[in-house]
């Protein structure tokens, strides 16, 4: 018999009409005295009795039960009532906008679960036919998996009738009660069942567990099996799945995997997601010393259960060490606050001497749901705007000093300014300054953003136009960088600084026309320096993964020896600091970890290091 936690167990199943006398009532029920009825004279007795039971008591003599009734009734609750049908009778037998729908009612302690059909006929006395096959079952069940049985239990139910009558009949409907008991014996015991009811009809049922969609699977998630993954695999599984689970240890995430697998990112994210359907598999976070973690609320009576006590010293035990006792661990657990990281957690306990891997001593909390990860959302301010009105106020001083220098140089211009602006008294010598130093300066305007397609033609043209000139002037360079000539080389070189400008910006600026190499090697002459030998930079292969975006490809993270990780963030990351992407979501988009990230981020915000990111503020939740 399936367990409490797999299926929801069956406490019991009806079958009622609406009848043209009474009312809604309830024709059968298995087992049967578990939903008390209201008496309603020798009617109710015969129609809630056995259908072979055809005497009907005297006054006086004990109701005989038939074999029908002693059979239906080894259910050891069948002694206590559920309910009283008159609770719920005007659910169960409901008005006609609600016949047609999946209807769930709920009693003190159980929950009743129906599909009420009418079906109308002029054969009919009250020209339809109400009925309703009921499943009664714990007020804390889940009834997900339940809902298409009672569906398709009320169609075929339905289809039945339309078609011979099976239900409003008196001689078909005697079979009723054996379809109740045999869809309560084989839902419970077995999860499915195959009643035939005539030549054309049966009822073909399989109850299958219902999992919710999962969430979606982020690349910097952490997938953690809950069931030992390798040991389950087929031969017939997916390609990607089998690939995956080899690489599911806990540690490594979304974006890792991929790599290790050798796997496309979207693909991983799908494989990954349909473990997570089936519920073979959690997501938590990466593990890093730089971590913050907070209890939850739920530790009040988690800490009490005996599963947590049990579990969690041999779990996070080290291999060969001793295993710490429950209250010992509680107290290591309820020292993680925000602010403090696991490495600081770790060095103010001494954990290094408690012989406990701090990896699965988190996991285990995140896993119970009484500990949870503290993220950081960095945020890029914008400058403080008093800078800017210094910057202006000084700019004004300035202005007013070159004003008057020039008043007193040429009078001329005095006295123009004078008559321009004596026609309105209201203006005041700062709004004079703006009129004189508007003048002065030359105007600005805005300028069109240049295409792709534009940029690509005019340096193709200014690449054909200047092909001989740009091999003569390299030519002179490579030359000029020989050790006997003294001097500086700038000096030396025939196009002037000018030219000089303008080639370093072609050299600085990728281009498939043009290239600036001067031997077999990948190196190109610094024309600042002409004796310099600079590295031309590395070309970075495109990906061919559909799940790769062109934003991914252009940037390349710096290897670890890289003197310029510090100096030179990717512009990107600069858009990112919005307070929408935590550092573990940035650490996995730039393939970094949090200390090159720090750098970046006290770079971005020009702040000194070491937790001061300047203009870049953490939010931590």
């Amino acid at each position: 018999m399936p367990s409490e936690t797999f299926l929801p167990r069956i406490h019991s199943v009806f079958y009622a009409i609406f009848d043209v006398k009474q009312g809604p009532k309830i024709v059968y029920q298995v087992p049967e005295g578990l939903i008390a009825t209201p008496p309603a004279g020798l009617s109710s007795l015969s129609a809630t009795s056995s259908p072979k039971s055809s005497a009907v008591p005297l006054e006086g003599d004990a109701p005989q039960p038939s074999s029908r009734q002693v059979s239906s009734s080894p259910h050891p609750s069948s002694n206590r009532v559920l309910f009283n049908f008159n609770d719920v009778s005007k659910y169960v037998i409901p008005s006609n906008p609600l016949c047609g729908r999946l209807v769930i009612c709920a009693t003190r302690n159980h929950r009743i679960i129906g599909f009420p059909v009418s079906i109308l006929g002029s054969e009919y006395k009250r020209n339809y036919f109400r009925f309703n096959l009921c499943f009664v079952f714990d007020r804390a069940a889940d009834l997900s998996c339940y809902k298409p049985i009672v569906r398709k239990v009320s169609r075929v139910l339905a289809a039945c009738e339309e078609e011979s009558k099976f239900l409003s009949s008196s001689q078909s409907s005697l079979t009723m009660h054996a379809i109740l008991e045999q869809l309560y014996e084989d839902l419970n015991s077995y999860s499915e069942t195959s009643i035939p009811i005539d030549r054309f009809n049966s009822i073909e049922l399989k109850i299958l567990p219902f999992y919710p969609n999962p969430p979606p699977v982020k690349d910097w998630q952490v997938p953690l099996a809950l069931i030992n993954l390798k040991s389950r695999v087929e031969d017939n599984w997916d390609l990607t799945v089998k690939k995956v689970c080899e690489h599911i240890n806990g540690i490594n995430h979304v974006r890792r995997i991929a790599q290790l697998a050798d796997c496309d990112l979207q693909l991983t994210r799908q494989a990954v997601a349909h473990l997570l359907y089936y519920q073979v598999i959690m997501m938590v976070d990466i593990f890093q010393y730089s971590n913050m973690y907070t209890l939850r609320k739920n530790v009040q009576w988690l800490a009490d259960e005996p599963h947590v006590k049990d579990e969690c010293g041999p779990y996070v035990a080290k291999p060969g060490k001793p295993v710490l006792d429950w209250p010992k661990l509680l107290h290591l657990y309820s020292r993680f606050k925000p602010g403090k990281t696991v490495f600081e957690w770790m060095e103010s306990h001494n954990v290094h001497d408690l012989g406990i891997d701090v990896r699965r001593f988190t996991s285990f909390g995140v896993i119970k749901g009484f500990l949870r990860r503290i993220h950081r959302y960095p945020v890029l301010l914008s400058p403080e705007p008093s800078l800017s009105t210094n910057r202006r106020r000084q700019s004004i001083s300035h202005s007013l000093a070159q004003l008057n220098t020039s008043s007193q140089q040429s009078p001329s211009s005095t006295s123009v300014d004078a008559t321009r602006f004596s026609g309105n008294p209201s203006l005041d010598n700062e709004q004079m300054l703006y009129s004189h130093t508007r003048e002065m300066e030359p105007p600005i305007y805005s300028q069109r953003r240049t295409s792709a397609a534009e940029k690509a033609l005019e340096q193709l043209h200014m690449t054909l136009q200047r092909t001989a000139s740009t091999s003569s002037a390299r030519a002179q360079i490579v030359s000029s960088a020989s050790p006997d000539e003294s001097g500086s080389s700038h000096q030396a070189h025939p196009f002037g600084r000018h030219r000089v400008n303008s080639d370093i910006r072609r050299q600085s600026t990728p281009s498939q026309y043009g290239t600036s190499e001067v031997s077999e090697g990948l190196k190109r002459v610094s024309l600042y320096n002409p004796s310099v030998i600079v590295p031309a930079p590395r070309s970075t292969a495109i990906s061919r993964s559909p799940s790769v975006t062109a934003t991914q490809q252009a940037y390349t993270p710096p290897s670890q020896g890289s003197p310029q990780m510090f100096n030179f963030p990717p512009p990107e990351l600069t858009l990112m600091l919005d307070g929408e992407h935590h550092t573990d979501e940035l650490s996995s988009h730039f393939e970094v970890g949090w200390p090159l990230l720090q750098q970046w981020l006290a770079a971005i915000g020009s702040g000194k290091g070491n937790g001061d990111f300047g203009r870049v503020v953490m939010i931590y939740r």
